[in-house]
């Protein structure tokens, strides 16, 4: 067995471009053309457990073809022989104005219609608390201003530090009161 053959990582390179392309502009008859028509077929994604190839289709079918578009980083493809490969990818992702990064990772293997998924799985980094508390506030960070808000609640964090660390006995009154 040869790992990561070049040959087979370039045209497992080529697929998965495609696929990435497909995805963002959700055709759905290209994207289920890549998965593995087969009822062990599986894909769990952020919010779906799919298995097999007709549970994937519907999923495709019914998803909404807002906001695909995603900003790919460090790809990884590992081939194995010339007829299995994963693919790994991170991505940032702008959904209702909410940055999302996730991950997704595909096992492909040559089968004798060629080159198929058989298995992916897409999930999304738990959130930072800036971009958790951002989206509760319904406050997006641009990405110009993410380094500065980041910088601001450390240096809130170190304030309140001295604060939160002191202790007061329940008779203490947490602010004056005042009677005629």
């Amino acid at each position: 067995m040869k790992l990561n053959d070049p040959a087979v990582v370039a045209e497992i390179t080529a697929l998965h471009d495609r696929y990435e392309t497909a995805l963002v502009s959700n055709d759905v008859e290209i994207l289920t053309a890549f998965f593995w028509d087969s009822p062990h077929a599986l894909r769990f994604g952020v919010a779906e457990s799919l298995y097999g190839a007709e549970e994937i289709l519907a999923f495709r079918q019914a998803r909404a073809a807002v906001d695909l578009a995603r900003k790919i980083f460090k790809t990884k493809i590992v081939t194995f022989g010339d007829d299995s490969a994963i693919t790994t990818i991170e991505f940032l992702r702008i959904v209702g104005g909410i940055r999302h990064h996730g991950r997704q990772t595909q096992v492909w293997r040559k089968l004798p219609e060629g080159w198929k998924i058989v298995s992916a799985h897409v999930s999304l980094v738990p959130q930072s608390f800036m971009d958790h508390a951002a989206q509760q506030v319904g406050l997006p960070i641009p990405d110009s201003l993410r380094e500065g808000v980041r910088i601001n609640l450390e240096r809130t964090k170190v304030i309140a530090k001295p604060l939160l660390e002191m202790t007061l006995s329940a008779a203490t009154e947490a602010a004056p009161v005042f009677e005629p």
